[in-house]
C-alpha cells in the first residue's frame, strides 16, 4: 500500500484546509517522531495496512532537518508536519497533530510501535457513549503479551492516579475525538506524558479495552518510558493532580508514588548493578505502601545484594517479568 515517490507532493500541512474534508467515521492517527526513520516506515506500514477505512494520517517531526518528510512522502495518505524548535517533546508533538486531525476518532502511536491489521476497526465499534476511550493488549518486544487488566474499565479514575493502567497506553488507545478536544492541548509535555494524560482522559470519559495484543511495542534504546525524565514527570502528575488526590483514599497517592521510588530503585540497579541509592528508594517505597508490604520490605533487603538480590525476591514472590 505504499506509493508516491520523491518526486511528489506532501499533502497540505495548513490546518484548515484539512479540516475541510468530511470527518464522519474518519480516524486520524498522529505520530510524533523523532530521528526514528527504519521504525517510522514500520509504523506507517502498520497504519496503511488497517482494515478500517477511511484513515488519515499525520506524523509530527521534531527533527529540526525535516529527517522524516523523505519516509512520510512514501504514504498517500499522510501529512507531514514539522514540530516548531522550542515547542519539544512528544507530547507538544501530539498536541499539534491533533490540531490538523480531521477525524470523529483520533490514534496517537508512537513512532516505534505497529498495530495488528484489525486494532482500528475492532475498537471503533466499541466507541459508543460514555464510553471515549477503548485500548487494547500488546506484545513487548522484550516481555511478551500483555494483556489488558479486568479491572481497568468504566470509571477509571482511580487506577489512573495510581499509575496502574497498563498496558493502557497512547498507542494501544483510540479516543473519541469529542473527549480529545476536552483535554486539549494535552498538558504534562515532558516525563510521564501520557500518565497524565490518562488522568486527563479517565476524568473526561469511560474506558474501555479490546481483550487481544493489537499492537506490538517498540523498545528503542532511548526509549522515555525507561528514563530518569520519565520517573520524574511521575512525580509533576503527582503535583498536578495533588487536590484531586485529596478527594480520593489515601491509599491512591500513595501506590503513585510508592511506584515511582520502586520504579526509580529498579532504575538505579539496573544502571549500576548495586547502590545504596537504590535501597534507600526502596525503603521509601516500603514506608509509603498500603498494601503488599511484604513484599516492598523484602525488596528492600533484597537489594543490599544488588540487582541479583530483588531477582531473587522476584522469584520467590513468582513476579518475574512483572
Amino acid at each position: 500500500m505504499l506509493g508516491g515517490s520523491d518526486t511528489d507532493e506532501l499533502r497540505s500541512s495548513d490546518p484548515d484546509e484539512l479540516r475541510g474534508s468530511d470527518p464522519d467515521e474518519l480516524v486520524s492517527v498522529v505520530v510524533p517522531t523523532y530521528e526514528r526513520n527504519r521504525r517510522l516506515r514500520q509504523t506507517l506500514e502498520s497504519v496503511a495496512a488497517q482494515e478500517y477505512e477511511p484513515i488519515e494520517t499525520i506524523v509530527v517531526d521534531g527533527a529540526d532537518d525535516d529527517r522524516a518528510r523523505p519516509v512520510v512522502a512514501e504514504f498517500p495518505d499522510a501529512t507531514y508536519v514539522s514540530q516548531p524548535a522550542g515547542d519539544d517533546g512528544p507530547q507538544a508533538a501530539r498536541s499539534l497533530g491533533v490540531e490538523f486531525a480531521s477525524g470523529e476518532y483520533v490514534q496517537l502511536l508512537d513512532d516505534d510501535d505497529r498495530l495488528a491489521p484489525e486494532k482500528i476497526r475492532k475498537q471503533v465499534e466499541l466507541l459508543e457513549p460514555p464510553v471515549g476511550v477503548v485500548y487494547c493488549g500488546m506484545i513487548d518486544e522484550d516481555r511478551g503479551e500483555i494483556q489488558p487488566n479486568p479491572a481497568v474499565r468504566g470509571n477509571v479514575i482511580g487506577h489512573a492516579l495510581e499509575m496502574r493502567t497498563f498496558p493502557c497506553i497512547t498507542s494501544t488507545m483510540l479516543v473519541d475525538r469529542e473527549v480529545i478536544e476536552r483535554v486539549h492541548p494535552f498538558r504534562h509535555r515532558h516525563g510521564a506524558d501520557d500518565t497524565g494524560l490518562k488522568v486527563d482522559l479517565a476524568l473526561a470519559a469511560a474506558f474501555d479495552f479490546v481483550d487481544e495484543p493489537l499492537v506490538v511495542r517498540g523498545r528503542p534504546e532511548s526509549s522515555l518510558s525507561e528514563s530518569w525524565a520519565y520517573l520524574d514527570g511521575r512525580e509533576t502528575v503527582v503535583a498536578t493532580f495533588d487536590r484531586l488526590y485529596d478527594r480520593f483514599p489515601d491509599r491512591i497517592r500513595r501506590r503513585a508514588v510508592r511506584e515511582t521510588h520502586y520504579q526509580a530503585g529498579l532504575k538505579l540497579l539496573d544502571e549500576r548493578g548495586w547502590s545504596p541509592r537504590a535501597t534507600a528508594k526502596f525503603a521509601r517505597a516500603t514506608r509509603l505502601t498500603p498494601d503488599d508490604r511484604a513484599y516492598h520490605l523484602a525488596t528492600c533487603l533484597g537489594s543490599t545484594l544488588g540487582r541479583s538480590g530483588v531477582a531473587a525476591v522476584d522469584r520467590l514472590f513468582g513476579r518475574e517479568g512483572e
